[in-house]
């Protein structure tokens, strides 16, 4: 019996040896950013885990300049492939990798990183790649890439302009192709759309280029800059925590046609949004350390690409990487009788070509404020975009009309603000030293906020009708005030009569018509209220139907709701659609307007929004706080301040407004209030119990006192440029403008000594100019 069992436990360990040494590839789930790295790779990492792990424990114990990198393999020399005036590509004909040297400076960007040279065969393989490719056959989602094993191959072209490898995955009968091209700041990355090809059962889902990238190692000193909010940074070091995953976030946010991306699904029924967080407002991310960094600016195919940012010792490999991944076929999941959730995938890929544009970083530029100068040049240079000019800087209101509230039997109109109260606003403002406001009114529409959208005319006759708006609108002008209407083309509620949902309302993956709930706040599972989400189409002509109406009016402008923060699909057998149309749809509106001399305002302000608006509402001011992230930055700011007007979120709903007006004045951005002539507590029962505090009589003052002290300084640095932002000591920043003009920040309980300045507690000062 003893025998048997020592044979048996020999066995075991002979199978265990054959097993690792044949190098078996499970099946994976889609887990976030390179986090289905292959089996062997994960078995090659497991011998170097405890060593990584004791080096971590003992880094908490030691100061970090301490910590010695680890004896590396020399840099793979790779074939000169492509040259110009500024830089040298080096192709790795072997892998299709890639390296990048300057030819003035001598510096280098590595494709693949320099591992240490106990580093297991199976890491250098997997580090090497220069993309990932995953796929699926129907259930889950497998990730492959080059030289895993002998099924995959690389076939490297060199061409005068162009350096292309060629990678396809014999089994699976996949293929795609990779291209490289130098640039007069560093180089392009892109997939054509014309070599992908599947012909067997396998289908791509998404590809993640260069993942590995400029990597770097957790003793360096640098950041990863990280799109989320205005910014954020995932700054290295080597005694972090152990994190079980990074970054991975879609541009523009999840696709709201799926399901999915947005949700903790449970069931058919009931759904659980997904914790709160801030949304990549532009396609943009990057990382310095060395002395040299990089911006990567999402070119082509945005709309369905994710941002991802890998903090050092996921998957036992201490590196920091970015990249950006690629969607080429969706999925989601259908409920079919009691068979619970079955997975589904898009039938077609979505047929766009993809490109990363690298901007190359040295010295004093490498870091997220270079990054931030980089990418303003490229939208003024190569997107055209124009500066929007303010030539004095007004008191920003949101007004809220009028709501309706369901009652037992029918329902009631709830009044709040009657243009003849709004115009009473306009005076009483007036009377405090207020002369320049821009106002914008919501809920100004038959049945109020969540009434008839798309359709806005007539005004609310409970307001005072067409004729009172207009005499409104007439009143404004003549006392100087800016005034907006806030116009709903995208969002209608389930109850709204302007709409013939069955038709003009998008589909999901399961061709029913798609219903956007709204959510417990406390829990965030679904009520029994939605809206719907309609297509492109039905957003062009609506608009274009009411253009004339706004014009009898001689409305100044429009606040298009949802325009800058909700990008989605439609997958409508009948007409399908992209989130690239939708932007379009949602582009061309804006310019129809400015063509018509009437200005436009979005809220958050996504990237594509930027030189076809006046203004932008509500930008972030703040990231999602991650656990892997150390801080927020304004890089949004340092991009668009001084190319277009944006305002913080109104400071009456802020739980914090005296952090709030510091960041808001930290970040350039202009104060702004939403109110209501009524008591607030009218507002309960109805869909916007959000307004807990919004009475005029309780704003009045400190609003306008706030503006008044403010001002000055905001007209100090109105159409400048943010040139600059730092941490001067602890919660003590500076932002500077062309021109001279800074602004210092003090968010601690006591007053600091900065700059030569004393900046008192939860105080500012502003220097220069």
């Amino acid at each position: 019996m003893i025998t048997k069992m020592k044979v048996r436990s020999i066995l075991l360990i002979v199978l265990v040896v054959l097993a690792a040494a044949i190098q078996v590839p499970p099946l994976y789930g889609s887990a976030g950013p390179s986090a289905a790295a292959p089996a062997e790779a994960a078995a090659g990492e497991l011998q170097a885990q405890a060593p990584v792990q004791a080096e971590t424990a003992e880094a908490q114990t030691q100061e970090p300049a301490a910590v010695k990198a680890p004896a590396a393999d020399t840099v793979t020399p790779g074939t000169k492939a492509l040259e110009n005036e500024r830089y040298i590509l080096y192709a790795d004909e072997q892998s299709g990798n890639l390296r990048i040297t300057d030819k003035s400076t001598g510096k280098e960007w590595l494709g693949s990183p320099q591992l240490a040279k106990t580093a297991m065969p199976n890491v250098k393989k997997y580090t090497a790649a220069p993309v990932y490719a995953r796929y699926t056959q129907g259930a889950d989602i497998t990730q492959v890439y080059p030289l895993k094993d002998e099924d995959s191959s690389v076939k490297v072209t060199l061409e005068p302009e162009v350096v292309r490898a060629e990678f396809t995955f014999k089994s699976l009968q996949l293929s795609f192709a990779l291209e490289y091209r130098l640039t007069q700041d560093g180089f392009e990355a892109s997939i054509p759309q014309e070599y992908l090809k599947e012909t067997g059962n396998a289908k791509f889902t998404s590809l993640e280029v260069l993942p590995f990238f400029h990597a770097a190692r957790e003793d360096e000193e640098g950041a990863m800059l990280l799109p989320d909010g205005p910014g954020a940074l995932l700054e290295f070091r080597p005694d972090h925590p152990a994190y079980l995953k990074g970054y991975s976030e879609y541009i523009y946010g999840g696709d709201e046609t799926f399901i999915k991306q947005n949700h903790e699904i449970e069931d058919s029924y009931w759904l659980k949004e997904t914790p709160m967080k801030k949304a990549v407002a532009m396609p943009v991310f990057g990382m310095y350390h060395g002395g040299t960094g990089y911006l990567a600016i999402v070119t082509q195919g945005e709309t369905d690409a994710k941002i991802n940012g890998v903090p050092a010792g996921i998957r036992a490999i201490p590196l920091y990487r970015a990249s950006s991944e690629f969607t080429l076929r969706k999925d989601d999941v259908i409920f079919v009788g009691t068979s619970g959730q079955i997975p589904y995938y898009q039938g077609e890929l979505i047929k766009t070509d993809r490109a990363v544009r690298y901007v190359l970083l040295q010295d004093e530029e490498a870091n997220y404020v270079g990054m931030a100068k980089e990418y303003r040049k490229y939208l003024l240079g190569e997107k055209g975009i124009r500066e929007t000019r303010q030539e004095d800087t007004p008191l920003y209101l949101q007004v809220l009309g009028g709501i309706t509230r369901d009652e037992v039997i029918g329902s009631t109109f709830i009044e709040m603000s009657a243009f003849k109260q709004i115009r009473e606003m306009i005076d009483r403002y007036n009377a405090a030293g207020v002369s320049k406001l821009e106002i914008t009114i919501s809920g100004w529409s038959k049945d109020g906020l969540y009434g008839n959208q798309p359709d806005h005319f007539p005004a609310a006759k409970q307001l005072g009708g067409s004729g009172g708006l207009k005499e409104l609108q007439e009143y404004a002008a003549d006392q100087g005030v800016e005034l907006f209407l806030k116009a709903n083309y995208v969002k209608p509620y389930m109850d709204s009569d302007g709409i013939k949902a069955g038709k003009e309302a998008v589909r999901g993956i399961n061709r029913e018509v798609l219903k956007q709930y709204i959510y417990y706040l406390s829990s965030g599972w679904n009520t029994d209220d939605y809206f719907y989400l309609l297509k492109p189409a039905v957003i062009v002509k609506r608009s274009a139907a009411e253009l004339k109406e706004y014009r009898k009016l001689g409305i100044n402008g429009i606040q298009f709701d949802h325009f800058g923060s909700l990008l989605y699909s439609d997958e409508d057998n009948n007409s399908r659609t992209d989130r690239k149309l939708t932007e379009s749809a949602y582009v061309s509106t804006l310019d129809l307007y400015r063509q018509e001399k009437i200005s436009t305002a979005v809220d958050y302000g996504y990237a594509y929004t930027l030189g076809h608006v006046d203004r932008i509402d509500g930008v972030p001011l703040d990231s999602s706080g991650f656990v892997y992230t150390d801080r927020a930055v304004p890089f949004y700011q340092l991009v668009v301040h001084g190319l277009v007007p944006y305002t913080a979120s109104p400071a009456n709903l802020s739980d914090d407004s005296r952090s709030q007006a510091l960041r808001a004045l930290e970040y350039g951005a202009l104060p702004s209030y939403e109110l209501t002539y009524a008591k607030t507590s009218d507002l309960q029962r109805t869909l916007e119990d959000r307004l807990f505090s919004s009475e005029l009589n309780d704003w009045l003052t400190p609003s306008a006192k706030t503006y008044l002290e403010l001002k000055e300084v905001y007209d100090a640095i109105a159409n400048r440029q943010m040139t600059n932002h730092e941490e001067l000591q602890s919660k003590v920043f500076r932002t500077t403008y062309a021109g001279g003009v800074s602004i210092i920040v003090n968010y601690n309980d006591q007053p600091v000594e900065a700059a030569g300045r004393t900046i008192e507690a939860y105080s500012y000062a502003v220097t220069g100019g």
